[in-house]
């Protein structure tokens, strides 16, 4: 019995590391393709309101603000910063911008109301009832993007028949000395950045990603009813990409990636984090939450060594290592990586994906998530739980303990 358990261990051991080995050499070939192509270079931007959920301060927060009101932008640009309690601390940030640049059409939203248990929607929910125009754009708080990026964004929209057009990102430590800051950075840009583009270029885009989208406003008015249609949602932009793809909308890639910042100095904090990603993911998409495997299986590739160590089983995981490292190499060749980023060695670059696997594994265990101090339970679908929402999801300053 126990012989039968090894060998069956083995075989699958090795069908995961050839899976794996054949994801790498794909994963190379599709980002070996970006950035997406450009549009139309004589497509003029359109007026365009910018919506930017807020929820506290955080590392490199006024420089991510203010890469939005220093945009060359040719056309009417409105800005809505929106906060659910007068004493968030990103409001004394939001008032100094508005005042530094008086040019620009900047609304300041203070607005308690809920609207369910994803208070990023019921953010947005309450900033688009001020929205002047027909193009929206939708940003996390921790963005960095170029000076040309909201234009070239827009204008892709109004010159091609997508409904949305989206944006991939790679990860900018906020804390350049901090190892577990390059570590989070280090996700992003060698697992998360190359899956994004087998799956988009392989299989068609069906996926919104957001740190940076921008949506014909019929669309949000129709079928996400102002972004009502997320409020008891996670993964906002998940759901955007799945109505989107039912309805039989085109989304589309911009021809350029933006930067998120990685604020965690703590492995706990960034494990918490990853580990919300991956039960998302698992809520969401459970068929492609199990295929990940594929994408970081360096680990099953080390037991399959153990179980039957030789030249092939040791040559097979070398083969995985390097192509790992080979994938890195051509991300930073293609669409380079942000200046905090450091080059990691290979033991840390192995470090990093043993650690996702156990990410991975533990996003089994059940479906709580822990979101900006709330914990949540994801149902099958993506749906979320809360008990007592409506006081979990102000700034700490107003939050009253939970019974």
């Amino acid at each position: 019995m126990l012989e039968f358990v090894v060998v069956a261990t083995l075989a699958v051991c090795v069908a995961i590391s050839i899976g794996s080995f054949g994801y790498l050499l794909l994963a190379i070939c599709c980002v070996s393709r970006l950035p997406p192509k450009t549009g139309d270079a004589a497509a003029r931007a359109p007026a365009t309101t910018v919506l930017k959920p807020l929820c506290g301060d955080e590392p490199r927060l006024h420089e991510a603000l203010l890469s939005f009101c220093a945009q060359d932008f040719p056309a009417p640009l409105q800005i809505i910063f929106g906060v659910r309690s007068p004493t968030d601390s990103a409001l004394p940030i939001v008032r100094e911008l508005k005042a530094q640049h008086p040019h620009l059409d900047i609304e300041i939203v203070v607005d308690p109301a809920v609207h369910g248990p994803n208070f990023k929607a019921s953010n947005l929910i309450n900033m688009m009832r001020f929205a002047k125009h027909d193009v929206i754009v939708v940003s996390d708080s921790d963005i960095l993007i170029g000076r040309d990026h909201l234009r070239q964004i827009t204008a892709r929209l109004v010159a091609s028949p997508a409904t949305i057009i989206t944006c991939l990102y790679r990860g900018a430590p906020a804390h350049p000395e901090s190892w577990v800051s390059q570590l989070g950075a280090l996700y992003i840009d060698a697992w998360y950045l190359p899956a994004a583009a087998v799956d988009g270029i392989v299989f068609g885009v069906t996926a919104c990603y957001s740190p940076l989208m921008a949506l014909r406003r019929e669309f949000v008015a129709t079928e996400l009813d102002n972004f009502h249609a997320l409020a008891t949602a996670i993964g906002d932009d998940a759901h955007i990409g799945r109505i989107a793809t039912e309805r039989g909308r085109k989304i589309e890639l911009a021809p350029f990636l933006v930067l998120t910042t990685i604020p965690e100095t703590r492995l706990y904090q960034l494990f918490i984090h990853e580990l919300r990603w991956a039960r998302t993911m698992r809520a969401m998409r459970p068929g492609e939450c199990l295929a990940s495997i594929f994408t970081h299986a360096l680990p099953v590739a080390l037991l399959m060594v153990a179980l039957s160590p030789g030249t092939v089983t040791a040559l097979l995981f070398g083969f995985i290592a390097a192509l790992r490292a080979l994938l890195l190499a051509t991300v930073e060749a293609r669409v380079g990586r942000a200046p905090t980023a450091k080059t990691p060695t290979p033991w840390f670059l192995m470090f990093r994906e043993f650690l996702y696997f156990g990410v991975w594994l533990w996003a089994f265990a059940n479906r709580t998530i822990i979101y900006r101090g709330r914990k949540l339970s994801i149902q099958p679908g993506g749906r979320i739980v809360a008990d007592d929402f409506v006081a979990a999801g102000l700034p700490l300053a107003d939050r009253n303990p939970a019974a």
